[in-house]
């Protein structure tokens, strides 16, 4: 699609568990070039609306576009980079191996390797490559899953609980690497718990609360609708946790 189509365009969002409701009418929309976060608390449907977006669940009702194509089909998830909160499985390949493997899947050009490559050392990971995946931390593991999905250079990067089991400076680095991939013309959607790295990545912030968002735009927008001098005083006035 043209450069003018969203990252991710998605409306209506509806999702249940059994009797549980997840989302309950979610819109959000992540242009190209820009950064997008969710933050809430634990259970508020993060995960669930990042798995959506990904092709990964189905709601229940609503409409997913990523670059105009419908969600999770091949067309859309060809477009998209995920990392998840906890990356499972193929523990007996090593990083190297792991990397070829997605280059393979994504059919992602010469390119790709020069990409991971980078993103390897800015990640403090370029001598893991012959590391076997399930002798990694958690931590390393995931910062491996960011440099496999980000090395697609995908139009949509979507990251769940973006810094969790990173130490400070991988933190650092992946605030970085979303800006410059965004920069580069992908969208990103990420959810986080920790706030500072929603200011330090984000360009919007989303509160999502029992499935539904209650307030969206600009950390510092954000900040200055609930009047006071941090994300954290928002989330404890939204949640009806205030002194």
């Amino acid at each position: 699609m043209g450069t003018n189509t969203p990252a991710l365009a998605c409306s209506g969002l509806v999702k249940r568990y059994g009797r549980a409701l997840a989302l309950a009418g979610v819109d959000l929309t992540v242009e190209r070039g820009a950064v997008g976060g969710l933050v809430g608390p634990n259970a508020s449907g993060k995960t669930t609306a990042l798995r959506i977006a990904a092709g990964i669940v189905r709601p229940d009702a609503g409409r997913v576009l990523v670059d105009g194509e419908p969600g999770a089909t091949l067309a859309a998830r060809a477009r998209t980079g995920y990392v998840p909160d906890e990356p499972t499985g193929l523990d007996e390949l090593t990083v190297g191996e792991y990397l070829d493997l997605v280059r393979a899947l994504y059919r992602a050009g010469p390119a790709y390797a020069e990409r991971a490559e980078g993103l390897l050392r800015a990640f403090r990971l370029g001598d893991r490559a012959g590391a076997r995946l399930g002798s990694l931390s958690h931590g390393l593991r995931r910062a491996t899953a960011v440099v496999a999905a980000l090395a697609l250079r995908p139009v949509l990067a979507v990251v769940d609980e973006a810094s969790a089991a990173l130490d400070p400076t991988a933190a650092s680095v992946l605030a970085e690497a979303l800006r410059a991939l965004a920069a580069g013309g992908s969208g990103v959607l990420l959810a986080t718990q920790d706030l500072e790295f929603a200011r330090a990545a984000c360009d919007e912030v989303a509160l999502l609360v029992e499935g539904r968002i209650v307030e969206r735009g600009s950390p510092a927008a954000v900040i200055a609708g609930f009047g006071g001098d941090s994300l954290e005083a928002e989330l404890l006035a939204v949640l009806g946790a205030g002194a």
